[in-house]
C-alpha cells in the first residue's frame, strides 16, 4: 500500500556549491563545474479535497493557473508546468493570501495530482499523489482507493459486489489498483459511519481511476463521501 507525499508551506530548499584551491585564487577549476540538470515538462492538477472549504484559485511559482475558481469536490484540468523545484499554492478565490503551499521538485515527464485538504489537527495542507500508468486487464477498468477522511477514528473498508477490495484502509493511505467491470459501484464502510448507497462512479472499461474518500461534519448523520477522477 502507498502513502501521499505531504509537505508543508513553510518547506524550503538551498543549494550550495562550494569550491577551493591551494592556490590565493577564488575560482574552481573547469574539471570541478556542475553540470546544470536537464529541464522538461512535467504536468499537475489540483483537486480540492477539503470538506467545506471555498472554491479556490490555484498557483504555481506565483503565477495563478485556474480559469475557474476549483470547488469542494471538484479537480482541475492537468497543466504543463517546467520540472525542477516548484512552488505550489491554494488561495480562497479571489484573495492573495494563501491557505497553505509546498515546494516541490518535479521531475522531467512526472504527472502529480495535487490534493488540498484538512489534516487530523485541523490544519490546511497539500498532498501530491503521483499519477503513474496502470496495466489495464482485456474488458475491465482498473481503480485505486484513497482515504483523506481526516474525521474518521479508525479505518475504512471498500467492497464491490460483496467482495472486499480493501478490508483496512487507514487515513491518508492509497490503495493498489483493482481491476472491476465496468460500471462497477463501491460501498465504504467504517465503524460509527452509516454505510451510504452504494457509489456510482461511472467508471468504464479500458480507463484507469482514483476514487478519494472523505465524509461529512454532521455527528447526526455521519455519511463516507466518494468522488472520482480518471487517470490520463
Amino acid at each position: 500500500m502507498k502513502k501521499l507525499f505531504l509537505l508543508s508551506s513553510k518547506t524550503r530548499m538551498a543549494f550550495m556549491i562550494a569550491c577551493s584551491s591551494i592556490m590565493l585564487l577564488a575560482s574552481c577549476s573547469k574539471k570541478n563545474d556542475i553540470e546544470p540538470l536537464p529541464v522538461g515538462e512535467a504536468k499537475v492538477r489540483y483537486i480540492n479535497a477539503f470538506y467545506g472549504a471555498l472554491a479556490q484559485d490555484f498557483y504555481v511559482n506565483g503565477t495563478k493557473k485556474s480559469t475557474t475558481p476549483l470547488v469542494y469536490g471538484n479537480t482541475s484540468e492537468y497543466f504543463t508546468i517546467i520540472s525542477g523545484a516548484n512552488a505550489f499554492n491554494v488561495n480562497d478565490a479571489g484573495t492573495t493570501t494563501a491557505n497553505t503551499g509546498a515546494q516541490v521538485d518535479i521531475a522531467i515527464g512526472d504527472k502529480y495530482s495535487i490534493f488540498y485538504y484538512l489534516t487530523t489537527d485541523g490544519k490546511k495542507a497539500l498532498a501530491f499523489l503521483g499519477d503513474g500508468k496502470s496495466t489495464l486487464p482485456a474488458g475491465k477498468a482498473n481503480v485505486r482507493f484513497v482515504n483523506f477522511n481526516s474525521t474518521l477514528n479508525g479505518n475504512m473498508t471498500i467492497s464491490s459486489a460483496g467482495t472486499n477490495l480493501v478490508p483496512s484502509l487507514a487515513y491518508f493511505g492509497v490503495s493498489d489498483f483493482f481491476p472491476v467491470d465496468a460500471a462497477a459501484k463501491f460501498s465504504f464502510s467504517a465503524t460509527g459511519w452509516l454505510t451510504a448507497v452504494d457509489y456510482d462512479g461511472a467508471v468504464v472499461a479500458g480507463k484507469s481511476y482514483t476514487i478519494w474518500i472523505d465524509g461529512n461534519t454532521d455527528p447526526a448523520n455521519k455519511q463516507l463521501i466518494g468522488h472520482i477522477f480518471e487517470q490520463n
